[in-house]
């Protein structure tokens, strides 16, 4: 009786595999006719863009998007050079992109715009989504919204979520040490609202982005950065009054703006036709050269990456990424490496474990670092090895510092009428209980901890980044930037995505800018069989509903034994 569960798992393993290889065999078939000659591309952006999500079609069972952003440029770049697409309409629904994501889909819409081909955006939006999506749109020279879009263009926002009133009640004691003055996640646990300094580098942040956004919507539309400045006052949200702004072009549904570009009998290919259908650019060519990529996206831990497909959390583990970097430095086909970078930090020791094999393959062949939405604390700390980092403007980077948050939950504990009693030997063994506070001699051992522990990232910044040791420590205290602001101070070399990326990588080893390379991944992507294996050995959650989120960014700490020393941020900006 006991086997009955094991074997029915493994049967329906067995035939979701056979189902899914039957519709790719299928679907294979049906798609690989070629691009016929002046094809229009309907390119469908929604949801979000995994930095590594495998290109197979049980990704749909996951819930996950069927591309990576990876993907998702290399398919937008290739309709730029594909000689039979003759143009392209992008609709535009409710994305859940980053800052530094949405930007680097944005830039690459522009250079498919200036191949020399019209480019169409088509927003399809309702009250709760707006800004993000109009900034992606923005790329386009001509853009649409149907008759019945309501989607205010209303700015930046930036939320914080302070639980301090909450132990009070609850009877806990939160103590947080943290170093130094900027490093906020601590803040936000503990305190009930904002300090200065935390308000100095919130506002320092909106202002610099708020700065992107306009400037980038003003150098599209031709307009006068004020003239945006007073419309996104304004709020526009309906068809009139966006093209009353100077933000849209026309009012039309979708099949009107086809009609309008292909004539009655016209047809766009949709997304995923294109991509079934054209032989990628590099596939024609003979490719010569390889670079291996390495992805390093969610909290940083120890031990073993961790990934929930339905839930759409991933984590770096320091064994798996120490491994991938030894694997990509020994392959003799690669020549360089990219460190595709997507973290809010965690675990000081897991960011030094992988930041020593960055430096153990970087002494092989170059490491270019690639940074995402967020390559902060811990994020920052792993990426300080690369010989060159990569950002966008608004990527989230820096808070070079450390964090430790504790609770005392005996009060709690007494109340719902639970006693814990202690024997300990060592004057310093219940420094990490969690029915004791730290006191003068714990808090001393606990501050001269972090002390080496932040000195050393110190270290490791300077070493990697070539900068004097207290100019490491002015600019860090735990501040989080901007990656224009990082560029400015230091902490970044070049701003731009995985495309630039790429190409610094390509310029270590010699290569041409324009001479297409082979990408190798390390971590390997998982097979269609690990993955449906993975399903059902993985507790299935739900995505968090928005008005939760903040809550969970905010006790990100609690993901971490206790007592933990933490490279972590909770910083988050939303274009909304």
């Amino acid at each position: 009786m006991a086997d009955r569960p094991v074997r029915w798992r493994r049967w329906v393993v067995i035939v979701l595999v056979v189902l899914v290889v039957c519709g790719v065999v299928a679907r294979a078939l049906w798609t690989r006719r070629g691009v016929p000659p002046g094809s229009w591309v309907l390119l469908d952006l929604e949801g979000d863009y995994g930095e590594d999500v495998p290109p197979d079609s049980v990704a749909r069972l996951f819930g996950e998007h069927p591309m990576s952003l990876l993907d998702l440029l290399l398919l937008i770049r290739d309709a730029g050079e594909d000689a039979d697409v003759a143009g392209m309409v992008v609709r535009v629904r409710p994305l859940g992109l980053g800052w530094a994501k949405a930007q680097d889909i944005r830039d690459a819409l522009i250079r498919f715009q200036q191949s020399g081909k019209p480019l169409h955006a088509y927003l399809e939006l309702e009250l709760g989504g707006g800004t993000l999506e109009y900034y992606v749109a923005s790329a386009a020279e001509h853009i649409h919204v149907p008759p019945g879009a309501a989607a205010p263009v209303t700015g930046l926002l930036a939320q914080f979520v302070f639980l301090g009133g909450v132990w009070e009640k609850l009877d806990v004691e939160m103590q947080v040490v943290k170093i130094r003055e900027y490093k906020t996640a601590g803040d936000m646990l503990a305190n009930k609202e904002m300090s200065p300094y935390h308000r100095e580098m919130a506002n320092s942040l909106l202002d610099n982005m708020y700065g992107q956004f306009v400037d980038a919507i003003a150098t599209q539309r031709n307009l006068e950065p004020a003239a945006v400045r007073a419309a996104i006052d304004a709020g526009p949200a309906t068809p009139d009054e966006l093209r009353a702004a100077g933000f849209v072009d026309g009012n039309e549904y979708l099949d009107e703006l086809r009609v309008s570009l292909l004539g009655e009998e016209g047809k766009f290919l949709t997304t995923e036709e294109y991509a079934g259908r054209h032989r990628p650019v590099q596939a024609v060519q003979s490719v010569r050269h390889r670079i291996a990529v390495v992805y390093g996206v969610g909290p940083v831990t120890t031990g073993e990456s961790r990934s929930s497909p339905l839930a759409g959390e991933s984590s770096m583990g320091s064994d798996t990424l120490v491994k991938a970097f030894d694997d990509a430095a020994r392959a003799d086909d690669v020549e360089a490496i990219v460190f595709r970078v997507d973290s809010p930090g965690g675990s000081a020791l897991a960011s030094d474990l992988i930041w020593r094999a960055t430096r153990a393959a970087e002494a092989v062949k170059p490491v270019v670092v690639s940074m995402s939405d967020v390559a902060a604390s811990g994020g920052y700390y792993v990426a300080a090895g690369g010989r060159q980092i990569v950002a966008e403007p608004g990527t989230i980077t820096g808070s070079i510092g450390v964090v430790m948050a504790k609770p005392n939950v005996k009060g709690l504990l007494a109340k719902l009428g639970i006693n814990v009693q202690e024997l300990q030997r060592g004057e310093l063994a219940s420094m990490l209980s969690l029915t004791n506070s730290l006191g003068p001699a714990e808090l001393r051992r606990i501050n001269a901890t972090m002390d080496y522990v932040y000195d050393l990232f110190l270290d490791r910044v300077a070493s990697g980044r070539q900068l004097d040791k207290e100019q490491v420590n002015t600019i860090g205290r735990g501040r989080v930037w901007t990656g224009a602001q990082a560029r400015e101070n230091g902490l970044v070399d070049e701003l731009g995505g995985f495309f630039a990326a790429i190409n610094a990588a390509k310029a270590a080893v010699g290569v041409a800018a324009e001479e297409k390379v082979q990408l190798v991944f390390y971590p390997p992507r998982r097979s269609l069989l690990e993955r449906l294996t993975h399903l059902f050995g993985t507790r299935v959650l739900g995505e968090a509903p928005l008005w939760w989120q903040p809550l969970l960014r905010a006790t990100a700490a609690w993901r971490f034994p206790a007592g933990s020393i933490l490279a972590l941020m909770p910083e988050e900006i939303s274009i909304r």
